[in-house]
This record gives structure tokens, C-alpha cells and sequence, in this order.
């Protein structure tokens, strides 16, 4: 039997641990500064034109906008201030707090936090326009190595990138307490493409954690690359010969050599053919945009007489074990350490893919959809969206797919028919 002395102390230590987990959850929060408004006429017209048909409700209220710095972790585990951004309603957001994660960017310009509310930045204005409008307020982590934050991006690893998106949840409800302002209990969670995968990760992360501000009430990853050592990897190495694919191909391998390279001390050359190693590596100490990076590989593989072939521009041993799953191989291996599919969420997630999507298979969603379903998942905790439409491919369905995240998060299954 325990004592009535150790008990009463081990109450004091449980207390205690308590309050200091809270205290460290108010201190997130490094800095925040207002990064503009969005009329509710803006937002409207902004929603109209990213959204068409899959239009969500128009809005009467603005959205303000912050850039919010907080703590968090880098990739190897490290103490890091990362940014991000939030936006929220004018007068309060009574359904709750919506995490959005991005797809792939290399443009650090292109992070969420950088958006004053004018300009172009499509993602995050799909983001903002399909759930600020009704109710709720959406923060974007910008994640490592993007926004503020000097590191090169561990793309595409789901479980280290979903830290940043931990983290932001208590700078964001900080936030709003510093601004007395309200934000429903709620939590939810999406992302698109590689936001697809980190929100995936994300939801599976929170659902490890103790403490209301990380409950989660409803997830819907997009398009997401969860399996990341199976379908994924074999994506990665289907070699048509046409060379938008190819050079898609490239770009993203290359942006998770430029993380193993950086953090990892491997080099270029051990990935890819002198040429395209050597023009790579020059674009990436450059800060390149997107464009830029597709346009350069483009060009050096055309120089290099690549015929639009894998073969003809990676290292015969990267190659060989990528095709092999070789887990000896770092950058095998670390597809295989963020893999998301196989496990049981206990909330309710909506998988939603785009049919006939050319750059992150629907299968991944397949994958996971099976997986979870063999370890007894029902309907009442996971379903699947297929969206059937002939006009919608990986770049523009964004906002079709986060119009059924709204549908879902506004009213479950029941709002989102077609789901199965």
C-alpha cells in the first residue's frame, strides 16, 4: 500500500508536470504581426475564381491575417522558431481551428506566412476563401527549412514535418487570447499533396498527445503521398519517356536529395550524373523558385541527351536501389521511416483523392484506405472520396478538394454523400 504522504506528493508532481505542460504550451507563441485584411467582397471574389463550380458559401465577414513565429523542432529534434500563418473571421470562429498544410513548394516566397492578403499565391488563398469564410480559423505552418526559417525542407518526410504543425496549434489559440479573441474548441485537420501526407502524419502525431488543444475532432487528408516507400517510391521511378512527367520526376527526387545533402552530408553526385548534380546543386544554394528549378532541369537534362530517361540521368546504384526498396540506401530508407498509412485513426477521416491524379497516385489513398480498413476501421470513423472529374488534375484540384473538407468539417459523413 502507498502512504498517504507519497500519494499526496506524487499528486503535487502530477500537478505540477500538468501546469508546466501548459505554461510551455502559452509559450509557443514567440511573435506575431498583422500581415493585412481580406474584405469579405475580396473573399468572395477570390473564392468564386479558385473554387467555380465547387464554390463553398460566400462570406459577410473580413478575415484578418498573422504571421505568427513560434517554437518548435527542427529536423533532428532541435529547438527551431519556426513561422507560419493565421487567418481568422472577423468577430470570432465559433466551429473551430482548421490546420492546413501545403503542398510542395520550393520557393520560400511561396511559404504562407509571406501572404499579405493581395498578390497571387493560389493555395493559400484556397485555403483561406474555403474555411475562414465559414466560421472557422485556419493556420498554415509554413514547415522547416521554409518561411523564416534558414534549413534546407525535410521534403518529403510526413512525420518530421508534422511537428510544425503541432506546434502552431498552441501559438495560434495564444494568439487569440493575447487578441481576446474567440475560437471554438474544435480542431480539425487537412492538407493537399505533400500537405496530403503531413496532415496524415499530423493527425496520427495528435492523437499521441494529451491535453484538449490537441484533440482532434475530424481529419481530411488530399491527395496525399502516404505510402511513401511503396506506391510513391514506384511512382518516382515510372520512366515514360514524355517529358513533363520526367521533369516533375526529377524536381521532386531532387528536393529530397537537397535535404540529405544538407543535413545528411551526402553529395549530389550520389544521386544523379555529374551534369544534372552539378546544375542542381547550383540552383539550390540560389534559393530557386519552382519555376526556375523546372526550366534549369529541363534544360540540363536536354543538354545531357537524356531522352526523357531515368536511367540516362541518375547513379546506376541510386537507381538500382530504388527499384529494389534497399533500405540500406538513406534515401530508401527515410521514404520508408514516414510512411502513414497503416495505422487507426480514432476520429473521423475523409480520404480524398482526384481521380486519374498523374503526380501523387490515388493509389497512396487506396493504400491507406485498406490498410486502416483491415485493422477494423468502420464507416463510421474512415471513408473514401474518389472525385470524378475529367477537367480536375493534381493542379487544380485543390480547391474541389478542400470544398468536401468544408462539407465534411460542417457536417460529417452525412454532408459529404459521396463518400464510401
Amino acid at each position: 500500500m502507498f502512504s498517504k504522504s507519497r500519494i499526496i506528493r506524487s499528486s503535487l508532481a502530477s500537478a505540477f508536470i500538468l501546469a508546466a505542460l501548459c505554461l510551455a504550451s502559452a509559450q509557443q507563441l514567440v511573435s506575431s504581426e498583422a500581415n493585412g485584411r481580406m474584405s469579405a467582397a475580396e473573399l468572395n471574389e477570390r473564392m468564386a475564381k479558385a473554387y467555380g463550380r465547387y464554390a463553398v458559401a460566400e462570406t459577410e465577414a473580413d478575415v484578418e491575417l498573422f504571421k505568427v513565429t513560434y517554437r518548435s523542432l527542427d529536423a533532428n529534434g532541435k529547438p527551431a522558431e519556426l513561422t507560419g500563418l493565421v487567418a481568422w473571421p472577423a468577430g470570432g470562429a465559433p466551429k473551430g481551428l482548421v490546420v492546413y498544410c501545403h503542398g510542395t513548394t520550393v520557393d520560400r516566397g511561396r511559404s504562407p506566412s509571406r501572404f499579405t492578403g493581395t498578390g497571387e499565391a493560389p493555395e493559400t488563398i484556397e485555403a483561406i476563401t474555403g474555411f475562414a469564410t465559414g466560421g472557422y480559423a485556419v493556420v498554415l505552418p509554413d514547415y522547416i527549412g521554409l518561411g523564416d526559417h534558414k534549413a534546407a525542407h525535410p521534403y518529403p518526410l510526413n512525420k518530421v514535418n508534422a511537428r510544425s504543425g503541432v506546434d502552431i496549434i498552441p501559438a495560434a489559440r495564444e494568439l487569440a487570447r493575447q487578441k481576446n479573441y474567440e475560437i471554438g474548441t474544435n480542431l480539425y485537420i487537412t492538407g493537399y499533396s505533400e500537405g496530403g501526407g503531413i496532415a496524415m502524419a499530423l493527425t496520427q502525431a495528435l492523437q499521441a498527445l494529451t491535453g484538449p488543444e490537441y484533440n482532434v475532432t475530424a481529419s481530411a487528408p488530399a491527395s496525399g503521398p502516404y505510402d511513401l516507400s511503396g506506391t510513391t517510391r514506384l511512382s518516382m521511378l515510372e520512366d515514360t519517356g514524355e517529358q513533363v512527367p520526367f521533369i516533375l520526376r526529377i524536381y521532386l527526387t531532387s528536393y529530397a536529395v537537397n535535404y540529405l545533402v544538407a543535413e545528411k552530408k551526402l553529395r549530389w553526385r550520389d544521386f544523379y550524373k555529374p551534369a544534372l548534380a552539378n546544375a542542381l546543386a547550383i540552383n539550390y544554394l540560389n534559393n530557386p523558385t519552382d519555376d526556375g528549378l523546372i526550366k534549369n532541369i529541363g534544360i540540363t537534362t536536354a543538354l545531357m541527351r537524356s531522352q526523357n530517361r531515368l536511367s540516362n540521368v541518375l547513379q546506376p546504384r541510386f537507381l538500382t536501389a530504388m527499384r529494389n526498396n534497399d533500405q540500406r540506401n538513406e534515401f530508401v530508407r527515410m521514404l520508408k521511416e514516414n510512411d502513414v498509412h497503416d495505422w487507426s485513426p480514432r476520429v473521423p477521416m475523409l480520404l480524398i483523392a482526384i481521380d486519374g491524379d498523374t503526380v501523387v497516385s490515388q493509389e497512396n489513398t487506396n493504400v491507406a484506405y485498406n490498410a486502416m480498413r483491415r485493422r477494423g476501421l468502420t464507416d463510421s470513423t474512415l471513408r473514401r472520396l474518389i472525385i470524378k472529374d475529367a477537367e480536375l488534375n493534381h493542379l487544380n484540384g485543390i480547391a474541389p478538394a478542400m470544398s468536401f473538407a468544408r462539407a465534411f468539417f460542417d457536417g460529417g459523413f452525412s454532408a459529404v454523400r459521396e463518400a464510401r
